[in-house]
């Protein structure tokens, strides 16, 4: 059973005013993920048309697991340069509070530490991707 009563998602999901019905849908899909097992067969994702919130239902996913011991999330984007760029820059967004606090670090693959010090470590971390064997364009 999933704690969804937690700093991490009650503090974004009240930032961004999100609706009774994304935050059911939030907990519905943590409550999923974390219910069933997922591999590399058999991962653990979110589809959806194109404008229909996926993003934001994502990010509150990412919050909510947070409260729920979950340290480090990887976020995967299409294959090209400005919807990954995009894509951090929502996050940014989302969680500068978070950020701002010291509480989570977010690093575009590209452009990520060699070493992150044990400071950074004791931070939750979001990493965004290309979904692609190639990430450097």
């Amino acid at each position: 059973m999933i704690i969804s009563n937690g700093y991490f998602y009650n503090t974004l999901t009240s930032d961004r005013g999100d609706s009774d019905e994304l935050k059911q849908c939030i907990e519905n899909t943590v409550d999923k993920l974390t219910s069933l097992e997922t591999n590399s067969l058999k991962p653990g994702i979110l589809l959806g048309k194109i404008q229909s919130g996926k993003t934001r239902a994502f990010l509150g996913a990412i919050a909510l697991a947070f409260d729920n011991n979950y340290d480090v999330t990887i976020v995967l984007t299409k294959g090209t340069k400005a919807l990954a760029e995009q894509t951090y820059q929502r996050i940014l967004n989302d969680f500068r509070r978070f950020l701002d606090n010291d509480e989570v670090q977010v690093y575009d693959i590209m452009h990520f530490p060699q070493n992150l010090t044990s400071w950074e470590l004791k931070q939750k971390l979001i990493i965004i991707a290309k979904k692609e064997i190639n990430n450097c364009c």
